[in-house]
């Protein structure tokens, strides 16, 4: 399937996006239990919460390997050539407008709106890729919310 990078790609960077939200849900649930309103019960033995931190290291070692199989399929997506690789990769990947692709590409912005055309007539994932692009959007900025100093006050689930 032409493309198939493209959606290989995009599956390993919503793979990313979750286990980032995981990793995150999962801290701010350990914090409720030994800072928070949790502090003063009492954990079973074989409970999920009494795994929280052997979880949350398994969810950072597994992201660290994806991120690491990231930037390793970056390198091979940037060593592609033709137009319509190029076009893909800075449109989807580096989130670049059609009119900077031009530019940079050094051709014309209609060239390459017209390219770009094709290529969404080929690839029939794109138009789901796009609607769920603001949706992974807001769940990042969600992310770095609660990874700032802002949040640091008020870790709660709820």
């Amino acid at each position: 399937m032409r493309f198939q990078w493209l959606k290989d790609y995009q599956e390993l960077d919503e793979q990313i996006l979750y286990l980032k939200w995981n990793l995150n849900k999962s801290k701010l649930e350990l914090s409720r239990w030994v800072y928070g309103d949790l502090a003063g019960v009492s954990i079973e033995k074989n409970s999920r919460s009494s795994m929280l931190e052997e979880n949350i290291q398994k969810i950072e070692n597994e992201l660290s390997l994806l991120q690491e199989q990231k930037e390793e399929m970056l390198l091979i997506i940037d060593s592609f050539s033709g137009i319509d690789n190029q076009i893909a990769k800075m449109k989807y990947v580096d989130d670049m407008k059609l009119e900077d692709i031009a530019e940079e590409l050094r051709y014309s912005e209609s060239h390459i709106r017209k390219r770009h055309s094709e290529i969404r007539k080929t690839i029939k994932f794109l138009d789901e890729y796009e609607l769920r692009q603001e949706e992974r959007l807001k769940k990042e900025n969600e992310i770095e919310y609660y990874n700032s100093e802002d949040c640091e006050q008020q870790l709660s689930l709820f």
